[in-house]
């Protein structure tokens, strides 16, 4: 294999994954699938969480969990869209995981760096040949 299509391979996996996860997460908040909360229940956790607009938080936040998730697997604009997910991943550590420390089974910020991590190649790398629309 050559060093770009093993560049390109790893791209893919990479994104596919981690849209998948997000869309995951976002059809939890937006749609209440999965066992998830709902816009309803997300725009109450928005505004638990001391958000400005709670319902406008709610639909942007999940949205772009959703649908970035959605042009990572494509690979539509795949560094803007790892882009927003590190920032919703960065706003997570802030406003709820922070205070929980490190490790996940605490509550803490472990998976959120993870994501971040992850999305890193994403942002300055790009998608990968193996994209539909990688600017």
């Amino acid at each position: 294999m050559s060093k770009q299509t093993a560049r390109d391979f790893s791209m893919f996996v990479l994104r596919v994954v981690l849209g998948v996860i997000f869309i995951a997460h976002g059809a939890q908040k937006l749609f209440g699938m999965f066992g998830g909360i709902g816009i309803e229940g997300t725009t109450k956790m928005m505004e638990g969480l001391g958000f400005a607009y709670p319902h406008v938080s709610a639909i942007v936040w999940s949205g772009i969990e959703f649908i970035g998730g959605v042009f990572l697997v494509f690979g539509v604009m795949a560094r803007y869209a790892a882009s927003l997910v590190a920032i919703v991943m960065l706003v997570s550590i802030w406003k709820i995981n922070l205070a929980y420390g490190f490790f996940i089974e605490n509550g803490g910020f472990e998976y959120n760096l993870l994501i971040i991590g992850a999305c890193v190649p994403l942002v300055c790398i790009g998608g990968g040949s193996w994209s539909v629309w990688d600017i």
